[in-house]
C-alpha cells in the first residue's frame, strides 16, 4: 500500500511538471498581438523597476 501511494504522488507531480512545460512552450510559440511587437520603443518608464520594458534594463 505504501509503494502505491508513493507511485501515485510521483505520477501526480510528474503530470503537473509536464503540464507546466507544455503550457510554457505553447505560450512561447504564441505570436504577439499586432502593434505590441516592440514595447520598449514607446515605454517612457514607470516606477515598476521589475518590468522588463523599463529603460533601466537597457543600461
Amino acid at each position: 500500500m505504501e509503494f502505491g501511494r508513493i507511485l501515485l504522488a510521483v505520477l501526480f507531480f510528474g503530470t503537473l511538471v509536464g503540464v507546466y512545460i507544455l503550457l510554457f512552450l505553447l505560450n512561447k510559440r504564441t505570436p504577439k498581438p499586432a502593434g505590441m511587437e516592440n514595447l520598449k520603443a514607446d515605454c517612457e518608464g514607470c516606477k515598476d523597476y521589475s518590468c522588463m520594458n523599463h529603460p533601466s534594463h537597457d543600461q
